[in-house]
């Protein structure tokens, strides 16, 4: 059946969830995607619930005419991958309108609904001296993000409105952490906070920087107390340093999140990784491959390319597990796991095959050698992966079991089902 059925129905509810194209409304949702790769996905229409028994209601309305491959759910987030958050000639629900943070002192939990933004989240919890957690400053000490998520507010594909969390729904609470948005519509993420003051960090950057034309490394240095400690004076004071583009400092949480994310909407941007044991041989073997492959781009218009190493050490994997486990099927024998990341940006779609067969030959590579020295790990960090990778089947064939098992109890028709 066609969509136009599907939208008739969302527009019995309420002509105000559905935004059509040639709107002023549409196009602002279309631009705020962070990525021309998703901006440039046209859905039929935008759905904008305002409520959870609108997400219910317009899941009910919908399903009769609409499959998983024509519908898209967007939150306040951003994700680079295209398809992820949108869809071209399908339904995108976009929660930006699911509004609402409120904070039990008591528990010591904020409640914060799907369209919130992180820096009003931090604006609201620092008024009570309490920090949302999970955030790869507190990551070390207390896990992912999705490891501090003690409750999950959730819409089925029967529209019936449920909590996971440790005591009911567990199995759904477990899949949700980490498992992607394969389940339901999560209208409200109930998170875990705690005491914090200010934070000691931010940036320096090395090499040579005429016009930033060169290749340059930074180094994203904190501490959670407020000044610079002894083990990372050789990490903050490492030279040539470009001093003019220094933020060491000490400052809020919410201040370092915002120069963490500040700028203007990116180009084509893909986001690929791998994995590796923490080892300093692979490193630097991938610093080679990095390398090698920007003699491959250097055509490409308007290019940054970057790659990053990103922690996972075994206090991580120790947290998601004492915080009653996740999806990802990370064992304490597994770590510490580095995350090597290649970002790409771009200006034109003409370049958009150098770019992903670059990043695809050059990750290979890289997961040839590191098989090679023994140093492999079949972890992808769901994030930082692209269409052709797998990350639900790196988490292990038992956490694969368990997330399909959750699919078939929760969304038997597979509605929201994508892997």
């Amino acid at each position: 059946m066609p969509l136009s059925d599907a939208i008739e129905a969302v527009k019995r509810i309420s002509r105000d969830l559905v935004v059509l194209p040639g709107s002023e409304e549409y196009d602002g949702i279309t631009k705020s995607y962070f990525s021309e790769l998703e901006r440039e996905l046209k859905p039929a229409c935008f759905l904008t619930p305002s409520s959870v028994s609108q997400v219910a209601d317009i899941v009910k309305a919908i399903k009769p005419f609409a499959g998983r491959s024509t519908v898209a759910i967007c939150g306040s987030g951003q994700q680079a991958t295209p398809g992820v958050a949108n869809v071209h000639h399908g339904l995108t629900i976009h929660l930006r309108n699911l509004r609402g943070i409120e904070i039990d002192t008591e528990k010591k939990i904020v409640s914060v609904a799907a369209g919130e933004r992180m820096g009003k989240v931090y604006e609201t919890v620092m008024a009570c001296r309490t920090w949302c957690s999970g955030l790869s400053y507190f990551s070390y000490a207390r896990g992912f993000v999705c490891d501090n998520v003690v409750n999950y507010e959730i819409v089925l594909a029967s529209g019936e409105i449920v909590n996971a969390n440790a005591e009911t729904n567990r199995d759904l609470w477990i899949a949700l952490k980490g498992g992607g948005n394969n389940f339901g519509i999560v209208t409200r993420f109930d998170l875990s906070v705690f005491e914090q003051g200010q934070l000691w960090g931010g940036k320096i950057f090395l090499g040579y920087a005429a016009a930033l034309g060169d290749i340059m490394c930074m180094n994203d240095i904190f501490c959670l107390n407020p000044g610079k400690p002894k083990a990372l004076e050789p990490f903050a004071d490492i030279q040539p340093q470009i001093d003019q583009m220094k933020t060491l400092r000490v400052d809020s949480l919410k201040s370092f999140t915002d120069e963490a994310f500040a700028g203007a909407l990116a180009n084509r941007v893909v986001k690929m990784s791998t994995s590796v044991k923490a080892d300093t041989e692979i490193l630097e073997y991938a610093v080679k491959t990095y390398h090698a492959s920007f003699e491959k781009l250097k055509g490409v218009k308007n290019l940054l390319f970057s790659i990053s190493f990103e922690p996972v050490p075994v206090s991580l994997i120790e947290q998601s597990i004492s915080r009653g486990g996740n999806s990802l099927g990370l064992k304490t024998s597994d770590g510490p796991l580095v995350v090597v990341l290649f970002y790409t940006s771009w200006d034109s779609p003409s370049d958009d095959k150098i770019v992903y067969e670059v990043n695809k030959e050059a990750l290979e590579t890289i997961d040839s050698e590191a098989q090679r020295k023994k140093v492999s790990a079949a972890y992808r960090y769901l994030n930082y992966t692209l269409t052709h990778q797998d990350p639900i089947s790196s988490y292990g064939s038992e956490s694969k079991t368990h997330l399909q098992a959750v699919s078939a109890k929760y969304d038997p028709e597979g509605f929201f089902c994508h892997s």
